[in-house]
């Protein structure tokens, strides 16, 4: 019986095995006996046993059949398809991507024990199969290559905007990791869309970095003319050289660097002053335009106003180009107080690119005292360099000179 075995496990191993499509192996043999007369339709029981590693390594899968031989004693399986009657395992579950594995056959002829014909390794064409385990990657998975385009590319062709083509979920480290040592981490593109969208309902939606002194965390770039960086929400710059601090404006050097810098203090246009200068200059020639003169600046924030004893006396000088607005009040009384002040008026005076030019003015005719107020509120528009004065004219009923006796003076930028 040993010899019969012998042989038939020798017919049996030169005979054909290839894989196919589902998940079966078709295995063909022939039952001879030791003479080499075939079993000609005859039962006969066959177990297979696949092994993982070594020919008596562990069992995966067992199966145990009765097939008939044909005329010429030849019969057909196919490894994992249902009618055995006996099985150990799932033939689904093998792992063809683990370990070499080997093919072990017993078989029983007329009820005799079933009898070790030996293992065989399982060569190419079985592992096929291992081809269908592409949809579920074994993890850890590495794999490398070198290729002047991509490697690994998957296309999906839905328009639903909530479709992915790859979707990758981290607990609590990195989903996606993009490593390049010179190159680019991460290179994302969208035709009309966003290129790079971060969203994390209670964390940081995108973060950029880098340890270089010279170099970028975060680029926006813009090669049209629209926006580079739109934020919607608050601004926070912060650490680094940029120095934030309470009450602090952005400021950006001549490359277009920015730090948080104090404010520059810019002292504001505006004067104002009062009284009346004395050693003569109070006295108004009768019935003579005469430049009002001020004893004192109470206020003036960017120096604009030069006093009676400067040049250009009792004038402001625009710094710069603007709308201004003057107000000037002054009281004069006649030099006797027993004559009457027949009429008097004030002017402003503005002085541009040479040019003198009267702007705003305030009289009284025939008022029947020794005294008058004039005053005079205007809004100016002057360019940088212009200059602004008051003169009056008073005219007495005796021809004496009158009085500057009060004079208030005051002018503003107001844009």
């Amino acid at each position: 019986m040993k010899q019969l075995f012998s042989s038939i496990f020798l017919l049996l191993f030169t005979a054909t095995v290839w894989a196919q499509a589902p998940q079966l192996i078709n295995y063909q043999g022939v039952a001879r006996n030791a003479s080499g007369v075939a079993y000609a339709s005859q039962q006969v029981s066959v177990r297979l046993n696949i092994r993982t590693g070594s020919p008596d390594g562990a069992i995966e899968y067992s199966e145990t059949r009765t097939v008939t031989t044909n005329q010429f004693g030849l019969f057909n399986i196919q490894i994992g398809s249902s009618g055995m009657q006996a099985v150990s395992g799932f033939f689904s579950t093998i792992s063809w991507g683990a370990g070499t594995k080997f093919l072990q056959t017993e078989i029983s002829v007329n009820g005799q024990p079933f009898a070790n014909l030996g293992a065989t390794q399982m060569l190419s064409v079985p592992y096929a199969l291992h081809s269908r385990e592409a949809k579920d990657l074994i993890f850890p998975f590495t794999k490398t290559g070198t290729n002047t385009t991509d490697l690994f590319s998957i296309a999906n062709n839905d328009n639903t905007a909530t479709s992915s083509a790859i979707k990758a979920n981290a607990t609590a480290g990195r989903a996606i990791f993009g490593n390049s040592n010179t190159g680019t981490g991460g290179y994302f593109v969208s035709s009309s869309g966003m290129g790079v969208f971060g969203y994390a309902p209670n964390g940081t939606g995108v973060t950029g970095m880098t340890n270089s002194a010279s170099d970028i965390g975060i680029s926006a770039i813009n090669n049209g003319d629209g926006v580079a960086l739109s934020v919607k929400g608050g601004l926070r710059i912060f650490d680094g050289n940029t120095n934030p601090g309470t009450g602090k404006v952005l400021t950006s050097d001549a490359n277009g660097n920015a730090t948080w810098q104090a404010p520059a203090t810019t002292a504001p246009v505006a004067f104002f002053a009062t009284g009346a200068a004395q050693g003569g200059l109070q006295n108004i020639p009768n019935n003579v335009e005469y430049k009002i003169h001020p004893a004192v600046q109470d206020y003036d924030g960017s120096n604009n106003f030069t006093l009676y004893n400067q040049t250009p006396s009792s004038t402001f000088t625009a710094p710069t180009t603007g709308v201004y607005r003057f107000n000037i009040e002054v009281t004069i009384d006649s030099y006797h107080f027993d004559v009457n002040i027949k009429y008097g008026y004030m002017r402003l005076y503005v002085k541009s690119n040479g040019v003198e030019t009267q702007s705003g003015n305030d009289g009284v005719w025939e008022p029947g005292f020794g005294t008058i107020s004039l005053k005079i509120d205007e809004v100016l528009f002057l360019k940088a360099g212009d200059q602004v004065w008051a003169e009056t004219l008073t005219n007495t009923e005796d021809g004496s000179n009158p009085i500057l006796k009060k004079c208030k003076f005051a002018g503003y930028l107001i844009k």
